[in-house]
């Protein structure tokens, strides 16, 4: 039975007429991983540089998107409601066409929101130009300024400025009556500015111009059509800021009537330029065969072959032609017949060219169980599984919520934990698959925490729950009840934790290798390894480090001693064996590669191990945490309902920050602990995604229209018939002419 994350590669040979119907029909497909060139370069000077006009179009056609899409504060998510009526139609004979089309389509709405915008901000100016009129004239009317008192100043002048507040000092010292003659009075108007008027000889305005400088201050001009004979006018004032703020308004309104008349629109450019920019990269990935045919090569899953092979035969009948090779998992896999034939070629007319193992470029897909599908965010955080390699998301969906439990174990802060993922993970199921998955995580951690919590008898920081004291858990012989009081304990089942973590990697790397059908080094390898970790960690946990009793029957220092020499010395052993992998390989160096890395084993396992010791250290700090925030509140003294509800609340305050600050600090840690404990043991992550080639068309719909190719035959027969209708109208406007008018 075939395996259904499995590759088939074709490499695929066809005209260069049918090149964007092939690419349509490879989008309908939807399931079709393009390979990407590795020579770009290797193009024909006007080709390279036609293409990288539609670069720079596309580069110009994003930055206006974005630049829109933010004015009109859009985002993808906006587009997810919407009710689909009509899909828009962006047609053209060519890519370069449609991204034309596109982009007159924003600059129109462009051109229309920065003039809209040039609008607001010159009547926000008035505005603010108008609040600052209504502050001068109610400051002014405290002193009765009317239209008949501007007459009195003719000898006088009198003005209105306003400044910084920061200024005012040097307003005092630079207007006292004592070096410039005059009147003046001040009003502080905001946090940062104040008004004030001065009344001086109009002989002195020179004077004034100079101090007013130093100050920094500005004019308020008072205009005549605000004042009354007897009073200011500020049913005028009131009346032009609300004329003002219905216009600002009125801008805004057509703003936001763009954006949400035409939302749908916008989802169907947005969605277009995607697709330009998707369907432009698969162009750059055909390469020339001959002046005439391109040839294009891809992935598809291997359940779909034959079904993909037989539509391409149906669409494009012997238009098209093909190899396809099928990409094991287990074992070394070429090139396609028709690619080891061209480089039997090359090599005798003297380019040699290596063969490349296909494994190393077929993309990877991840298919996992519904309820371990969240945790693929964290491996491919890491790395993506390579194609030949175990995916690891199946394990760490198991491992890393009781780690993090272990570390975070408290029954009620679980709780807590399983009820905030499952609303994140409802909330959030639209808005972004890693939010959404992370979610999910924590919901998982939470019921690690519930795990935990049991095993620690701890609920809330308590050892009761809901009235009931918690029982200690018996494993075995031994508990992991109150861990403050049970450290020694403890600290031997973290060890043990980190031991079982340690070796499951190593199992792992074990599958890997009998997997790609290298068992020699399976057992060589991975299996020794483990045997050295669990002999000396039986070592350690059975004769500690008395090295008297190693020494003694039953000779227990042999445990880690054999795996060890069995590490240095397997791999020179398979050479001798004939074992295919290690045949070109020197004894030398196999002898010195086993050295090293049993010495780098025995240091990394020692490190590694230790590194474990976190998950007691972490527990400790909540269950710490938990009895600081209790010895706090039970130093307040409960006496009327108040204090009560001060004591809630303070459990409560307590609770969240134990749970968000040391949360975080948990899910570090357990995170580090896979990546460098653990996945460092077997996992590389150096795959590639699969990202199926397809064109969106929910809200859209390219079409690419092609003009009819006319022969010179054809062109003179149709130029010939046009001259012979022009001249029968001539004929019959001059015969209705002659009837008209002789």
């Amino acid at each position: 039975m075939k395996n259904h994350t499995e590759m088939t590669l074709f490499r695929v040979t066809i005209n260069k007429n049918f090149k964007d119907k092939f690419l349509n029909q490879l989008s309908q497909i939807r399931n079709v991983h393009i390979k990407e060139r590795t020579d770009l370069d290797a193009k024909k000077s006007e080709q390279a540089l036609e293409e990288q006009v539609i670069i720079n179009k596309l580069k110009k056609l994003r930055q206006l998107s974005d630049s829109l899409f933010k004015k009109l504060n859009i985002k993808a998510t906006d587009f997810a409601q919407l009710k689909i009526e009509n899909k828009q139609i962006f047609s053209g004979e060519n890519l370069e066409e449609i991204i034309d089309h596109v982009t007159e389509e924003i600059n129109f709405y462009v051109n229309r929101i920065n003039e809209l915008e040039r609008y607001i901000v010159k009547a926000s100016m008035e505005l603010e130009a108008m609040k600052l009129n209504e502050e001068c004239f109610k400051f002014l009317n405290d002193f009765g300024l009317n239209r008949t008192n501007l007459n009195y100043f003719s000898q006088l002048g009198f003005k209105v400025y306003t400044t910084f507040k920061k200024n005012l000092e040097n307003f005092l010292n630079l207007f006292e009556f004592d070096v410039f003659p005059n009147v003046n009075q001040w009003k502080e108007i905001s946090d940062e500015r104040i008004i004030f008027f001065v009344i001086y000889p109009k002989n002195k305005e020179n004077d004034l111009k100079e101090r007013i400088k130093l100050i920094h201050a500005e004019e308020i001009p008072i205009l005549k059509k605000y004042l009354f004979p007897d009073r200011i006018n500020f049913d005028r004032i009131s009346k032009e800021i609300n004329y003002i703020n219905k216009t600002l308004s009125k801008y805004e309104y057509e703003i936001q009537y763009i954006r949400d008349k035409n939302l749908l629109k916008f989802a169907a450019i947005e969605e277009v330029i995607k697709n330009i920019e998707e369907y432009f990269w698969a162009e750059q990935q055909f390469e020339e065969e001959t002046p005439d045919t391109l040839k294009l090569k891809f992935f598809i899953p291997i359940d779909d072959k034959e079904q993909v092979k037989n539509q391409l035969i149906k669409v494009f009948k012997d238009k098209i032609t093909f190899d396809a090779v099928d990409i094991s998992k287990k074992r070394k896999t070429l090139e396609t017949r028709r690619e080891r034939r061209q480089r039997a070629l090359q090599g005798r007319k003297g380019k040699k060219k290596e063969e490349s193992d296909l494994r190393n470029e077929a993309p990877t897909i991840m298919r996992n169980f519904f309820l371990f599908r969240p945790f693929e965010t964290l491996t491919k955080m890491y790395g993506v599984p390579a194609y030949s390699e175990i995916d690891p998301t199946p394990f760490i969906a198991i491992t890393f919520p009781l780690l993090f439990g272990l570390m975070f174990g408290d029954i009620g802060h679980g709780i807590v934990l399983i009820i905030a993922g499952f609303v994140g993970g409802i909330l959030f199921r639209k808005k972004g698959e890693n939010l959404r998955n992370f979610s999910w995580i924590i919901f998982y951690c939470g019921w690690g925490s519930v795990l935990a919590g049991f095993l620690y008898g701890e609920f809330f920081g308590m050892h009761e729950m809901f009235g009931q004291e918690l029982r200690p858990v018996v494993i075995g012989t031994f508990t992991l009840h109150n861990p403050l009081e049970n450290i020694t304990t403890v600290f031997k089942f973290t060890i043990l934790i980190g031991v079982f973590h340690i070796n499951l990697g190593w199992i792992i790397q074990f599958m890997n290798y009998w997997k790609q059908s290298q068992k020699y080094l399976a057992i060589t390898d991975s299996f020794i390894k483990i045997l050295f970790l669990t002999g000396g960690t039986i070592l350690l946990f059975g004769w500690g480090f008395d090295l008297n009793a190693w020494l003694l029957e039953p000779y227990p220092i042999l445990l880690p001693v054999i795996p060890g020499i069995l590490l240095i010395v397997l791999k020179p052993l398979g050479k001798v064996l004939n074992v295919s992998y290690l045949r070109e390989e020197s004894y030398s160096s196999l002898l010195g590669e086993g050295s090293m890395e049993t010495f780098e084993t025995f240091l990394s396992v020692l490190s590694n191990v230790a590194s474990y010791i976190r998950i007691l250290a972490l527990s400790l700090a909540h269950i710490a945490l938990m009895i600081a925030i209790q010895a706090m509140i039970n130093l307040i003294q409960v006496g009327n309902i108040f204090m009560q509800i001060f004591v809630i609340i303070g459990l409560i305050f307590g609770n969240i920050v134990v749970i968000l600050l040391e949360g975080i600090l948990v899910f570090i840690n357990a995170l580090r602990l896979h990546f460098y404990e653990f996945f460092f043991k077997f996992y590389k992550g150096s795959g590639k995604e699969f990202f199926p080639f397809y064109l969106s068309n929910t809200y859209s719909t390219i079409e690419i229209v092609l003009k009819p190719e006319v022969d010179m035959i054809s062109e003179e027969v149709e130029r010939e018939i046009i001259v012979k209708k022009a001249q029968e109208h001539i004929k019959e406007a001059k015969d209705y002419i002659l009837n008209k008018y002789s």
